[in-house]
């Protein structure tokens, strides 16, 4: 602590006694380096300090016990709560909460593998919105680049490699997907 006391007294003794009453400018100088000096000392305390590790992480820790229920016997017994279970709020959250209710692709970008298909019998792409943007990688099996369609609701759209049919249709179940209270 004390070398920090010099260092910061050595720093301010030297922009005070040449830069400090020249300019506005040198003012500007010094307050930034105090603000810089004092938000160092903050983090190195921090960092250095175990007594405040640990109080963080009895924090941290209470934070779950509160938020997921069983979880204090579940972290006596040595297992270690994953992050979806506690955070609530955010996309993860909303993700969680999709899961529960039994949505597993709560964003609809599931990869599948189709047959091949004609104008006959179009894959069916479901959107949230009024188009869907597809790629087509099952082309040629030496291919290196995907074939990205852009199809609107209610449209009949081809890759023009293979050709393959895709047709976009509104979701038939927008309740499961856009049940957040939060947004």
């Amino acid at each position: 602590k004390q070398w920090y006391q010099r260092r910061v007294r050595g720093v301010l003794n030297y922009y005070t006694n040449y830069y400090y009453k020249s300019n506005l400018r040198s003012k500007m100088v010094l307050a930034v380096i105090v603000d810089a000096l004092k938000a160092s000392k903050v983090i190195v305390t921090q960092m250095l300090n175990p007594f405040w590790w640990t109080r963080a992480g009895k924090e941290f820790k209470q934070g779950i016990i509160e938020k997921v229920p069983g979880s204090a016997e579940r972290m006596q017994g040595g297992e270690i709560i994953p992050e979806w279970e506690y955070v609530t709020e955010g996309k993860l959250g909303w993700e969680y909460r999709q899961v529960l209710a039994g949505n597993q692709d709560p964003w609809c970008v599931e990869g599948l593998a189709y047959p091949r298909t004609d104008h006959t019998r179009p894959h069916i792409v479901y959107t949230m919105e009024d188009h869907r943007v597809i790629g087509c990688v099952d082309c040629m099996d030496d291919q290196h680049y995907i074939n990205y369609i852009y199809i609107k609701v209610n449209e009949l759209g081809r890759c023009r490699d293979c050709g393959n049919c895709f047709v976009c249709l509104p979701h038939p179940e927008p309740a499961l997907i856009w049940q957040d209270p939060h947004h």
